[in-house]
């Protein structure tokens, strides 16, 4: 009997998204939203820019025994070498922690939008470049404003494109110049509807 308890709690737990920024915040916020994920996309739980304080973030809600979706950006990382020792640590510390589900993109999420029309992994260099190639396909602003309406994540969702984004995704890997690992998160949300 504990151990069908057990089992029970495990799946019932609520998985807790641990972000970079507003970006990954509202997108999972929206898709949790419109697709039914169960997940919480908790402002505590977002920070700045750095991996510095998602360690922070993932050390609470292990102890609160959560399961933590880790979604942050990699561009910074190769520009400041204090920021890639701290994420090298950090995907270390949990890489192999099945309550923690890691998902960097580089350069960016917008990247991971971006997969959802064009199916590429050159090199962008920047957030910004990625915004202006998505731009080509739909509006995007990287404004809370524009962000907290859900219309652009329903514009992502629209025509089967996420599955379309997914494809692109795994088929080119994690070995070019950009790359997304957002698909293990949405594999992982769309397995606890």
């Amino acid at each position: 009997m504990a151990r069908k308890q057990k089992a029970k709690e495990l799946r019932t737990r609520r998985p807790v998204l641990v972000s970079a920024g507003i970006t990954e915040r509202l997108y999972f916020k929206h898709l949790a939203h419109i697709k039914g994920y169960n997940i919480s996309p908790i402002p505590r739980f977002s920070g700045n820019d750095t991996p510095f304080y998602m360690d922070k973030y993932v050390s609470q809600v292990l102890a609160d025994n959560g399961i933590a979706v880790c979604v942050y950006d990699m561009d910074e990382a190769v520009r400041a070498d204090t920021i890639r020792k701290k994420l090298a640590e950090f995907v270390n510390t949990y890489n192999a922690n099945p309550n923690v589900i890691l998902c960097g993109s580089m350069p960016s999420i917008e990247y991971w939008f971006l997969l959802h029309f064009e199916k590429t992994n050159r090199y962008f260099g920047s957030s910004d470049k990625v915004i202006e190639a998505l731009q080509h396909y739909m509006p995007f602003e990287k404004t809370e404003r524009f962000l907290k309406q859900p219309a652009w994540v329903q514009r992502l969702l629209s025509e089967d494109r996420m599955q379309h984004a997914i494809e692109n995704a795994e088929e080119l890997g994690t070995d070019g110049e950009s790359y997304t690992q957002i698909p293990d998160a949405i594999r992982f949300l769309e397995e606890r509807k």
